[in-house]
């Protein structure tokens, strides 16, 4: 269960450093690399996180 945090809070964290530098691109008119880096945030942000899984076995198939 504490691997779940660890990898959400850095997660979190990459996604945190990639806004910031982002911004300070944008401002320094690097447009590209601020739009990269937003985009980065994005990825880490929406990436869906396995928190439990489930298995169903199904029925075989009868020939």
């Amino acid at each position: 269960m504490w691997t779940f945090f660890l990898w959400n809070f850095a997660a979190l964290a990459a996604a945190i450093y990639c806004i910031t530098k982002a911004v300070i691109d944008l401002r320094g008119r690097r447009h590209v690399w601020g739009i990269v880096g937003l985009i980065s945030a994005g990825v880490f942000l929406l990436t869906p996180i396995e928190t439990r899984a489930v298995k169903i076995d199904l029925p075989a198939a009868q020939p």
